[in-house]
């Protein structure tokens, strides 16, 4: 049974509207991370496996059999076809490889009207899902639905206010030819360095870090990064890009090998070092303050690590924590706070990688989050001093 939609309007008045069960879809999409099922609203309990992605296209359930679909695509990452493999329909039904889908694009990203299997997936421009839903035709791009009708975003840039030369509803800076914006993560190294990823550049170093893009270029270009005269950068997957922050200095100042896999497995050959004499708390809060980590910033007690977060610090979501300026807090099951870390940011992939130092003896270094908490299992989980709040805080 599908409620009928009710409005209040002025004092004991309302406006009702009904509607037939027959009109109305009954069934819709549902994401689990890179995993899409069909959901029956008259079984929502029971929803139908249909796709699993990866960076290069999808295994797809065809009535219960599996076929294995490859993405080809152009130098912007646009998905100009989708390739499906041969395989196996029911019992003993071989069915032969074929171009399953074909896409052509106008420059802004709105597919053409012309083209092979246009619904067959969504996975087109950038390869963003391109939404139809009642005719609205956008690409969702995370935090931002792109309208490719108009060629711009449909709200504003949340990190507009560093690029004020720009309009916060562009996209690409109104050059989708030439530029592209794959939404690039880099990988951290245990350094503090930055490792390129597909579709990497000035722009997502940028955005990485939260800095304006000439600092960005400034960065690559000091490094020996630069754009040809056909608007190329020499940038390759895998290539890395040198910081220079608190983090970095911090780990570039000690002398020991003492890292956490090192005091695990026991082969460290310098043992501790005077330098790196202070704890994670203490580098937690001088470093997303923009002050030196060294000996003497260390905080001995855990409840003084709290109190400085609810005196200086304002509890935000995981989406919103920024690279090198977000406290990560650590607690038990009875919420006693055992570390600190900052967020160090995101890979592609979606994980997520903190700058940690643990204990008063150990170097310190940049680990992914998960690989942390399996490690250090006494460290806990990610969660906030009040039931509320999500274990992560920026500077007020």
């Amino acid at each position: 049974m599908i409620t009928p939609l009710v409005i209040p309007l002025a004092k004991d008045t309302v406006c009702k509207w009904t509607y037939s069960s027959g009109l109305v879809s009954q069934t819709g999409t549902a994401y689990i991370d890179n995993v899409e099922y069909q959901i029956n609203y008259g079984n929502i309990q029971s929803p139908q496996l249909l796709r699993v992605y990866n960076s290069e296209g999808y295994s797809a359930n065809i009535n219960g059999s599996w076929a294995f679909n490859y993405y080809r695509k152009d130098h912007l990452g646009n998905i100009r076809e989708v390739w499906r493999a041969a395989y196996v329909r029911g019992v003993a039904t071989n069915i032969a490889a074929n171009t399953d889908q074909r896409t052509q694009y106008y420059p802004s990203g709105l597919p053409w009207a012309e083209g092979q299997n246009p619904s067959d997936q969504q996975r087109k421009f950038n390869g963003k899902e391109f939404d139809e839903m009642s005719g609205y035709d956008t690409y969702d791009y995370g935090a931002r639905g792109y309208y490719p009708a108009l060629g711009c975003f449909q709200s504003v840039d949340p990190m507009c206010e560093k690029y004020y030369n720009i309009s916060p509803y562009a996209y690409c800076l109104n050059n989708p030819v030439r530029y592209n914006d794959p939404d690039g993560r880099w990988i951290p190294d245990a350094e503090g360095n930055l490792i390129a990823e597909k579709g990497d550049d000035a722009q997502t170093l940028a955005n990485f870090q939260g800095v304006e893009n000439s600092e960005a270029l400034n960065q690559m270009n000091e490094q020996g990064f630069t754009v040809d005269d056909k608007g190329i950068l020499n940038l390759e997957v895998g290539d890395k890009v040198t910081l220079d922050n608190v983090y970095t200095e911090s780990m570039q100042n000690s002398t020991s090998d003492l890292t956490l896999d090192a005091a695990i497995s026991g082969t460290s050959k310098t043992g501790a070092t005077p330098e790196d004499n202070y704890n994670c708390w203490g580098s937690a809060i001088a470093g997303t303050q923009g002050k030196e980590i060294k000996v003497g910033v260390g905080i001995d007690q855990g409840n003084t690590f709290d109190k400085d977060l609810k005196s200086d610090y304002t509890s935000i979501t995981s989406e919103n924590a920024e690279f090198g300026k977000t406290v990560v807090r650590f607690s038990n099951d009875n919420n006693e706070v055992q570390h600190g870390a900052v967020f160090y940011g995101k890979s592609q992939d979606g994980t997520t990688y903190v700058y940690t130092k643990n204990g008063w003896q150990l170097k310190p270094e940049v680990m992914k989050l998960s690989n942390l908490q399996i490690k250090i299992p006494s460290y806990g989980k990610v969660q906030g001093i009040e039931k509320n709040e999500s274990g992560y805080y920026n500077p007020k």
